[in-house]
This record gives structure tokens, sequence and C-alpha cells, in this order.
């Protein structure tokens, strides 16, 4: 179909001259008049998506409040993917359960929930939980009965916004399909917001290691929180000593990611795991990022409670005459990871009077470090390795984003 301009009805000008912007306006009116019919759909798409920005940047730009805090830290945004990620057996599951639960929390119950809370109790998501790893007889059923109870309601109840799949039994090749299909019949039947939580995320694909099919669920995860009222908690395993999430799936949800939580033990002065659990904040990306809380699961209250402050103090206090790597590289992150670039005296100068520790016990451990290639985080939660570099004979220690190496 051959498009025609009609110029004609132009408001006339000077020399009768037709400019750029009276062909961008008439084009834009025959695209309304029906001939983007004529177009693929993606510059559909692109058009539309354009008109949308152009629309919001005429406006005063207000930022959504946070959906759920902990503390009186602002935890999770709307329309954002978050992640928790740890090692096996650190209680990822039961930190979610309890974020789960504060969504549902009604208004009478008293639990504390570890500090997590809605930042309105007016506001409802409709909770929906998706796991891949227990089984459908005792431990899936019991972790879905303790977030309702944790939230205030009884073991009978069946709460309207509160929903839950197993992909167990689905042939993993299948589950992203399958997940996919869940996620667009839950949105047509409710009109709520939804909190989707995949638990553990690398298992609602085929192959987490792979571009193609780690993409796949990361571009769901996108589309979803772009076009809908909808909100992701991914749950994933950290690779074998180390702080890396698992897999190209792993690296690609980093980068994604609005908040990443990082679960596990507080070591020993001999680096035995104590039953304090720290969540550290990997990644905060709409605000500054926080300090750890402290945790620990327990027998009488049958879940995760907040950890008394002495008796982090004293974990940490013993820990550090030993100077390990893992607590040198605590204090290195806290003074490098917003950019700062320090001397060798100083870093030094710094990290002996934090652990009380010899120059040469602080050198060893340093070199330790740049020797095993350490990941650490900076302020954007970006992934970065330490640098050491000289200049005009001066040592100077940075961070440097891994892509960059």
């Amino acid at each position: 179909m051959e498009i025609q301009f009609d110029f004609d009805v132009i408001t006339p000008k000077e020399n009768n001259e037709i400019t750029f912007d009276d062909i961008n306006k008439e084009a834009d009116k025959l695209i309304s008049k029906g001939l983007e019919s004529n177009l693929s759909k993606d510059l559909q798409t692109i058009l539309q998506t354009r008109d949308k920005l152009k629309a919001a940047k005429a406006t005063e730009i207000k930022f959504s409040e946070p959906i759920m805090q902990q503390g009186e830290n602002a935890v999770i945004f709307p329309h954002t993917i978050n992640v928790i990620q740890g090692q096996a057996g650190v209680h990822k599951s039961r930190l979610a359960e309890n974020i789960c639960a504060a969504f549902l929390k009604k208004h009478h119950c008293n639990n504390e929930l570890l500090g997590f809370k809605r930042r309105s109790y007016d506001a409802t998501y409709k909770v929906v939980y998706v796991d891949t790893e227990r089984n459908l007889t005792e431990q899936l059923p019991f972790a879905l009965q303790s977030i309702q109870i944790k939230a205030g309601y009884s073991m009978a109840d069946h709460p309207e916004n509160y929903d839950y799949v197993s992909l167990l039994q689905i042939d993993r090749k299948n589950r992203f399909a399958a997940l996919k299909e869940f996620l667009e019949h839950t949105k047509q039947a409710t009109n709520k917001g939804l909190f989707v939580v995949l638990d553990v995320s690398t298992d609602c694909i085929e192959d987490f290691n792979k571009t193609d099919k780690s993409m796949e669920l990361i571009d769901l995860m996108n589309i979803a929180v772009n076009e809908h009222d909808i909100t992701f908690l991914c749950l994933i395993h950290e690779n074998p000593k180390s702080d890396k999430a698992r897999g190209h799936f792993g690296t690609e949800l980093m980068n994604k990611a609005s908040t990443v939580m990082q679960v596990g033990f507080e070591k020993d002065a001999n680096q035995n795991d104590t039953d304090i659990i720290r969540v550290k904040y990997l990644k905060c990306r709409s605000t500054a990022r926080h300090t750890p809380f402290y945790i620990k699961f327990s027998q009488e209250a049958k879940g995760l409670i907040l950890a008394d402050a002495s008796e982090v103090s004293g974990v940490i206090n013993n820990r550090k005459h030993k100077a390990s790597n893992d607590d040198i590289k605590e204090f290195i992150e806290m003074y490098l990871n917003d950019g700062t670039e320090l001397t060798r005296t100083d870093l030094l100068d710094k990290l002996c009077k934090d652990f009380k520790a010899s120059v040469r016990t602080i050198e060893t451990r340093i070199t330790e470090i740049l020797k095993n290639n350490e990941q650490f985080y900076n302020k954007e939660g970006e992934a970065c390795n330490l640098s050491k570099e000289t200049r005009e004979k001066t040592v100077y220690y940075k961070f440097v984003p891994l892509d960059i190496f």
C-alpha cells in the first residue's frame, strides 16, 4: 500500500517551505489513522514506547515508593527483579518466607518477621510462590503453611491473595513454557499486583549455563515488570566456595536485579560456621547500599529470628584477631566500593588498626586476595577485582569492574 502524504492541510509558511517537523507530524498522523498495519510489529512497539516516553518526559517524574522495608531500609520496589543468593543450606527459603509473610500479614498480627514490613498495610499484593525443589508430601506444604501462620492466618485458612505451585513434576525442558503460561493465567485472574517468588530460579529453565535458555527467563521477567504490576524475588544458589551466583543465568540476573541479598553463616576464629547468619546487601539500585543485618535459626520459633547484637559482636570481634582473607575483604570493600583509590600506606594503615595486626600479616592477606582474583562488589552492585598499580613509585589500590579485565 502506497502512503500518501497530505501537506495541503499544513498551515502555509513563508516561501511554502515544508520542514522536517512538518513531515514528522504528517507521518505520525498517518500512523494514527491506521497505516500502522504497514509497519512491522517491532517498529510499532518502538514507536508506541517512544510516545509513552515523550509523555512521561514532559511531566514531573515521581519515583515509586518501596513496597517492602526491612527496619527503616527500603528493600523491594514495585516493578523490579530482586535476588536472594547463598550457598546451599543457609536458609534462603526461610528468609523468603518471612518476606512473603510480610506481604500477607494481617493487621492484628504481631509477628516481627525479621523486621520486614509492607510500606503500606492498605496495599495488597497477591503472593505467588513457585517452588522447584521440595517434595509435595511434607516439605513444601509445611513451608507454605509456615508463611500463612507467620502472617497471622490459621493453618486451615486459604487466603485469597496467596497462591503457590510446584514445577517439580514438570520436565526441566518444559518448565519455562509452563511457568510462562501459569504467570499469564494468574495475571488474567486478578486485578492485584503480583509478588512472584521463584525458588529456585535456575530450576525454572532447561540449562542455566546456556545463554539462550538463561535469557528466556530474564526477558520474561523484564517484560512482565515493565508491562504489568509484577515484582519478582528470585532465589539462586552460589557456586561452591564462591560468592558468585550460579551459571550464566546468575551473572545476567545480578545485572538486571534491583536489590540483591546474600545469605551466609558467619565464621568463627577458626573459619568454622557459627549459628549467626549474615544477610548482606550486594546491590541496592534505588538506594544507598544498606548495612548487613543478622539472623539465626531458632528451634523454639521453628524459624528465623533476629540475632542478638551481643552475639553478633562476639563472633565478629573474636574472628577479627585472626585477620582472615574474608574479613580483610569486608573492610577493603568498605573502603573502596564507592570508587575511592587508596595508596598502599593508607590502606595498610587502616587495616592494621581495624585488625590490630602487623603490616606483614595484612600484606600477606592482600597478596593472597590478589593472587586468587577474589571478587568484590562496588556500591552499584557490580562485580569487581582489586587492582594494584604503581604510579611514580607509589602503589595504589582500587576496584575495577570485572568486564574491564
